[in-house]
Order: structure tokens, then C-alpha cells, then sequence
């Protein structure tokens, strides 16, 4: 009976010490547009904060008509960050480095104290659209190439092109584009810096000399 005892209140210590998960936090709110309008249809993401990369799946939602979400629950008591976005339109991953919006991002602390939590998040900015052809200056025929984006923090994006090419930049950011023609030895060419607002789309030919340097 002793040795139960002293096992009993071995157990019970190690439980007592070992960490808890809490899976009854809870994240509710709103999603209003630049101009504090609820939006509709919106997708919010919510992102555990801490976490390695590969761990760190995010929930989603959508907003009902009057711009409100509710997660039901279930999230483990840790930091969150809260984002929207529109699926259509032109709104953009808010999680990424380059298009994410973190100004429009919301925090939130779930522990057993506050588990629960009420939010008004901001939806992303609409991304601009820079669209135009890649040709060869001499020839005007079509030119394949990498067609990229640059940040003035170093996050970028690229895609590869055979002529037409059609980018989705993130707005109110200064943004270089730049081009590789491939199959030639030529460098990476920074042919334009851009800021462009929400939802602008320009039209942008690039005449590159298609002979190797």
C-alpha cells in the first residue's frame, strides 16, 4: 500500500510539471476594409507565432455577410497573428514576405487567464498589376526570361516569361523589376523602380538587346 502511495505521488508531481497544451482558446472578430466597412467573404488566417517554420500551419475562416468570423475554439494557448484577405480580386498571400501586408496583421495572446480573444482585423491592401512583352529590341520577336520583383528589403518574387508577361505587385512599396533573358550570359538587368496603389494596373513593354555580353 506504501509503494502505491509513494507511486501515486510520484505520478501526480511529473504531471504537475509538465507542460499543459491549453486547446480551448478561441479568436471571433471582424474584417472591415481600409475605410472600416465590414467585408464579406473575406478569408482570416490565423498564424501561430514561435514555431518552426514547417510547424506553423495556419488556421482559416470566412466572414459571414456581415464581415464577422469565429474559429470555434480549439486553439492552443500560445501568440497568434490574425490576417485577411479577399480570394478574388487581386489580394494576395498576407502571410508572404513580399506581398504580406504586416501593418494590416493583428496579435493576439491566448493563455489560461485569456482564453479567448476579440478582434478587428484590417484586410490587406489589393495588390497593382504591372502587364507588358519582353522582346528582343532588334527583332521585336518574343524573348524568354525571368521577370522578377524586388523589395528594398531583398524579399522578391519572379516568374519565367516567353514574351507576355502578367505580375502581381504588392501596393504602396517601392519595387524594382528586373530581367534575365535566358540562354544568354547576360546579368540580372534592373530595368525600373515602381510604387504603384491598390488595385493600379500599368501596362510596361521591356526591349531588351537579346546578343550575349
Amino acid at each position: 500500500m506504501r509503494s502505491l502511495l509513494v507511486l501515486a505521488a510520484v505520478s501526480g508531481t511529473l504531471l504537475a510539471q509538465a507542460p499543459v497544451k491549453g486547446v480551448a482558446g478561441e479568436i471571433r472578430g471582424t474584417v472591415v476594409d481600409q475605410d472600416g466597412a465590414p467585408v464579406s467573404a473575406a478569408t482570416v488566417y490565423a498564424v501561430p507565432q514561435g514555431l518552426a517554420l514547417d510547424d506553423a500551419t495556419p488556421r482559416s475562416v470566412k466572414t459571414d455577410s456581415n464581415g464577422r468570423f469565429h474559429f470555434r475554439g480549439g486553439f492552443e494557448f500560445r501568440a497568434y497573428k490574425i490576417y485577411s484577405r479577399k480570394d478574388t480580386e487581386d489580394f494576395l498571400n498576407p502571410t508572404d514576405a513580399f506581398y504580406g501586408d504586416q501593418e494590416s496583421a493583428v496579435e493576439v495572446a491566448l493563455n489560461k487567464k485569456h482564453p479567448s480573444s476579440t478582434v478587428t482585423v484590417k484586410l490587406g491592401r489589393q495588390a497593382a498589376v504591372i502587364s507588358g512583352k519582353v522582346f528582343d529590341v532588334e527583332s521585336g520577336a518574343p524573348l524568354k526570361a525571368y521577370v522578377g520583383l524586388m523589395d528594398e528589403d531583398g524579399n522578391g518574387h519572379s516568374v519565367v516569361v516567353d514574351g507576355d508577361y502578367e505580375l502581381q505587385v504588392p501596393a504602396e512599396k517601392n519595387v524594382t523589376v528586373m530581367v534575365t533573358i535566358i540562354g544568354t550570359r547576360r546579368a540580372v538587368i534592373p530595368m525600373s523602380s515602381v510604387r504603384l496603389e491598390p488595385g493600379q494596373r500599368i501596362y510596361m513593354d521591356i526591349p531588351i538587346s537579346a546578343a550575349a555580353k
